[in-house]
């Protein structure tokens, strides 16, 4: 007999969870609400995260930060043979400025440092940075070890190395609670980074030098080993090289050289044999005193002059004296002793060429008898230079590798002793004025955070855990049900009776506004409705008794009937009797009217009456039906104030017979779980649930102040 539910979207279904709990979406209502309603738990965690950083902060060793500037370029400046060369370190700056910051960051540097300032000494370095010094040796080591792995381990523990992006200026800090140490340690890892380097670049150019050493020395053997290869192999082969170094187009041997000098001096003689042979022949052949060398001869030409001279005085004084005449055989005699004269010197000359062309002759032949012996001769050596020259090429590789070894050798050792840091002291680091922990303001904002981390996983789990229904959004959100109304929760000091007479109280107020709720649930109104809960203490009967008086308070005559035949009420918020009752009515002992008492104006009630041993039993029979018929016809409205669902028959039984049913929820207090599993019961009996009732609802310590606060704020202003 009930009317349909209002349509729920199922999306919203409460069922939905078999749980019951609570959907912690991203809500900042809800969120408040929760913090609001332990708002003192999380102001006692706060303040204890603020006092305990600040306590911290107060207790915390001061700690000094020393900054020293370093630049680390990626090429370094060489001095070679008054030349200044750069040389590039590495292709990938990233990668080799990162190895730079791991190499002074590595326990390599720390131990280089440690040596420097001589810091394993005494126990100095333990004072001055507060950490205690080791007492016994570690396993496996000895005490200085252990000392000297200590000091490594706090230098290595506090410093730091910043390097900017697009920057080669790289921050080292050094953090002490001894702001002069603290500068003092950062300086010293500082030119510790820079000696290292420069010494790991000398190791490097001292194990070169070793290498090369080595090298030169396995090449100058096997040079040796190679020109002696190549002496003993032409001395035995008596081949003797006679080529300079600078001049390569002359014969190397001296047997080639013979055989140029050689040649050339037979084609020499060839010519000059030639020659003298010519001049032979044209003598014999015409007038010999056309030679050139008796026309060349002082003494023929003497003679011919002379010879003409006489024959010139003979052809004078043949006209003088005749041919006997003493003058002219004297001349005569004179002229034919020259002539004798002129003809032996020619015939020495013509002898003369005939000699030289003879000697000539000979001379040539032997020169070409020379020239092919010594052909024969440079034959075979060529064919015994074949090996030399592979000596030969031999011997001169290895001089080229020995002399390239030996100039990389020089230039190693000069570069050693000139070898520039690529990384260079900008800014030494000062002494600290202030330190940079504990930091009060940085300490506080953590404790803060740190308190409401804290708080918030405590609001969290307190919620999580805690799944009672607080506001009409737990009700119609989470459970789908339609909201009638809410009524406020009650001071103590306040009689129920007394705050319902004022019709401008809080109370009276809420249920005027849920008497018109119930007005709208029916085309003619509510003739009779049930009021349950899902458990006992949720304030059903007193929502009944409210209703039933705003209802009185309209002018509607009320009859209210406790059918709570478990732990009955109604009774003792009257103040009647309950002997006889609606037992009695559905044991048909008495009539209906017999049982009714008249509490209030308008108002008339049912009391239970005694307690049976079984209730269904009562709601079963048909008697039930009829007592609800003849309420409904003689009252305006009846108002059922039933048991609650869980463990109970009675609330189903009821909700099958009665046309409405209000379900009862006591905010702050009505588990969800339990209202889902009552939900379902009645629903899966075919109950319909008209809408839900938010009992003792205070909306400022459920958190919703603002959004609900001012509807039951207006008793105060109108007060």
């Amino acid at each position: 007999m009930n009317a349909p539910a209002p349509t729920v979207d199922p999306s919203k279904e409460a069922f939905s969870d078999e749980r019951g709990m609570p959907n912690f979406g991203i809500d900042l209502r809800r969120i408040w609400a929760a913090i609001y309603r332990h708002r003192f738990v999380v102001a006692g965690i706060m303040a204890l995260a603020l006092a305990a950083a600040i306590v911290l902060t107060i207790i915390t060793t001061p700690v000094f930060s020393a900054r020293v500037s370093l630049q680390i370029d990626s090429s370094t400046t060489e001095v070679l043979e008054e030349e200044t060369t750069f040389r590039a370190l590495d292709w990938d700056v990233d990668r080799f400025l990162q190895t730079q910051i791991d190499v002074l960051l590595s326990k390599g540097t720390a131990l280089k440092l440690i040596e420097d300032m001589d810091l394993a000494r005494d126990d100095t370095f333990f004072e001055r940075m507060q950490v205690p010094a080791p007492q016994t040796a570690a396993p496996g080591k000895t005490m200085a070890e252990t000392r000297l792995d200590a000091i490594a381990s706090v230098l290595q523990s506090n410093v730091y190395a910043d390097l900017p992006r697009y920057s080669r200026i790289l921050e080292l800090s050094y953090l002490s609670p001894d702001s002069e140490y603290a500068a003092q340690i950062a300086n010293g890892y500082a030119e510790a980074f820079i000696a290292s380097n420069l010494e790991r670049r000398f190791d490097s150019s001292s194990y070169a030098r070793e290498y090369l050493t080595e090298q030169l020395a396995e090449a100058k053997q096997a040079l040796e080993e190679a020109e002696r290869a190549q002496v003993e192999y032409a001395r035995a082969n008596n081949l003797v090289n006679l080529q300079s170094d600078s001049d390569d187009e002359s014969p190397g041997s001296l047997t080639q050289r013979t055989l140029v000098s050689a040649n050339d001096a037979l084609g020499e003689a060839r010519s000059r044999r030639l020659l003298l042979e010519e001049r032979y022949r044209a003598a014999q052949r015409g007038d010999p005193l056309a030679v050139p060398e008796a026309q060349n001869n002082a003494y023929i030409i003497e003679l011919q002059r002379e010879l003409a001279e006489a024959e010139g005085q003979i052809s004078q004084n043949a006209t003088r004296y005749r041919e006997d005449h003493p003058v002219m055989l004297e001349q005569r005699r004179r002229a034919a002793a020259l002539r004798a004269d002129l003809e032996n010197a020619v015939a020495n000359v013509r002898g003369s060429l005939r000699q030289q062309y003879e000697t000539a002759a000979r001379n040539e032949r032997r020169l070409a008898a020379d020239v092919a012996q010594l052909r024969g001769a440079t034959a075979s050596e060529q064919a015994a230079r074949v090996q030399y020259n592979i000596l030969a090429r031999e011997t001169s590789t290895r001089r080229d590798m020995y002399d390239a070894l030996l100039s990389r050798f020089q230039e190693v050792s000069a570069s050693a002793g000139i070898t520039n840091s690529n990384i260079a002291i900008i800014d030494p680091a000062d002494v600290p004025r202030a330190p940079v922990r504990p930091t009060p303001i940085v300490n506080i904002a953590l404790g803060l955070l740190l308190g409401a981390a804290i708080a918030g996983v405590y609001v969290f789990i307190r919620e999580f855990v805690d799944d009672a229904a607080r506001t009409p959004d737990d009700v119609v959100e989470r459970f789908g049900l339609p909201f009638l109304g809410s009524v406020p929760k009650l001071e103590k000091k306040t009689g129920i009776a007394a705050t319902l007479d004022n019709p401008k109280s809080s109370a009276s107020e809420a249920f005027a506004a849920l008497r018109t709720s119930l007005g709208l649930l029916g085309p003619d109104g509510v003739k009779d409705v049930l009021i349950t809960s899902s458990q006992q203490s949720e304030g059903k009967s007193f929502v009944a008794y409210g209703i039933a008086r705003s209802f009185a308070r309209e002018g509607r005559k009320v009859l209210v009937v406790d059918a709570d035949l478990r732990r009955p009420s109604q009774h003792s918020m009257f103040g009647v009797s309950r002997e006889v009752g609606l037992t009695n009515i559905l044991t048909r002992q008495v009539a209906p009217a017999e049982a009714i008492q008249n509490v209030l104006e308008n108002i008339d009630l049912v009391p239970s009456g005694p307690l049976p041993p079984s209730v269904p039993e009562y709601f079963t029979g048909p008697s039930f039906v009829e007592f609800r018929n003849w309420a409904r016809e003689k009252y305006d409205i009846v108002i059922f104030d039933g048991p609650p669902v869980m463990g109970l028959a009675d609330t189903v039984l009821l909700g099958q017979k009665i046309e409405h049913l209000i379900f009862m929820v006591e905010a702050g207090l009505a588990s969800q779980g339990r209202m889902a599993a009552a939900i379902r019961r009645l629903r899966n009996n075919e109950v319909e649930i008209d809408g839900a009732v938010l009992n003792k609802f205070d909306p400022h310590s459920a958190g919703y102040g603002y959004e609900y606060g001012y509807y039951y704020s207006y008793e105060a202003e109108t007060a």
